[in-house]
């Protein structure tokens, strides 16, 4: 079995016991297994951007077509759904930007994902696509004060969850961190979404939804 068989076994693992922890209302097992999902999925998908680097080099032996104009796909190799890259997830964030610039909000970057909103406080910017079914899972540095999570369906639609400071306050402690990141665990429920917080059954956050006043 090479690496790539163990990484799509060992996936295929947590997706069963966050789909039974799921059942049981296991919030905390769930965030736990959703963490290993989500460093498991970044393997496979270096992995497979590795091969597909390699099978350019390759090529460029046996063409004069110039790689540069080479269009790469990278594939789930559990559902075989396209699996967008960072390129996919800075245009979301661009766009959001721009949305609420028209609205005359304007968020200046700080570092990476944080920026800062004029009255001073720091926003974490997120972007996930659907990988699978209703869940985003989405990580942001721990130490801000406000979150925006921005959450693609498969349909390319984009849900923009504006959590304010006063969340924070209120469930800060009690979310999930590891590697200097705090955890965002987002479901879809129905029209609404829900976030996933241990100790709790989920935490409806419909109403932050395209709540911009939260940005000032």
């Amino acid at each position: 079995m090479d690496a790539k068989e163990k990484l799509i076994r060992e996936k295929n693992l947590l997706l069963r016991k966050i789909a039974e922890s799921a059942q049981r209302s296991q919030s905390q097992e769930v965030l736990i297994a959703s963490e290993k999902l989500q460093k498991i999925e970044r393997l496979i998908e270096r992995y497979e951007q590795l091969l597909n680097d390699m099978s350019d080099l390759d090529a460029t032996d046996l063409t004069s077509l110039p790689t540069r104009n080479v269009s790469v796909k990278l594939l789930n190799p559990y559902n075989h759904k396209v699996v967008p890259g960072r390129g996919i997830g800075k245009t979301i964030r661009m766009d959001f930007l721009k949305k609420v610039g028209k609205a005359g909000l304007q968020l200046e970057q700080m570092r990476g994902s944080v920026y800062g909103t004029q009255s001073g406080r720091k926003v974490g910017v997120a972007v996930a696509t659907e990988r699978k079914p209703n869940r985003w899972f989405l990580g942001l540095p721990i130490g801000i004060d406000q979150a925006v999570l921005l959450c693609q369906s498969e349909s390319g639609d984009v849900a923009t969850i504006c959590l304010p400071k006063d969340f924070f306050a209120e469930y800060g402690d009690k979310m999930s961190k590891s590697g200097g990141q705090m955890k965002f665990n987002v479901m879809r429920r129905g029209s609404g979404y829900s976030l996933l917080i241990p100790g709790t059954d989920g935490v409806n956050v419909s109403r932050f939804v395209e709540d911009y006043s939260q940005l000032k």
